[in-house]
């Protein structure tokens, strides 16, 4: 089943999400097969983050609700 999972910055949290850059990726990393696409929003600047979009492809909503919410910046606080 593909799931589009889009999660929005939070003002301010830009210092946080380029700490966490690293826990990120290795998180991302473990679904490799799974996306389909991914990817930051931009800010009109067309450089800064604004947020994150992913298309992951997960057997149900449970699996695409942990994907989403286990997140590291989520976790952290970057995400609304």
């Amino acid at each position: 089943m593909e799931f589009l999972c889009y999660h929005r910055d939070r003002p301010a949290s830009l210092p946080l999400r380029y700490e966490l850059g690293e826990e990120h990726w290795s998180y991302m990393d473990q679904y490799a097969k799974e996306m389909i696409a991914r990817g930051p929003t931009l800010a009109d600047d067309g450089d800064t983050p604004t947020g994150s979009v992913h298309i992951v492809d997960l057997p149900d909503p449970a699996a695409a609700r942990a994907f989403a919410f286990d997140e590291p910046n989520y976790q952290a606080g970057v995400y609304l």
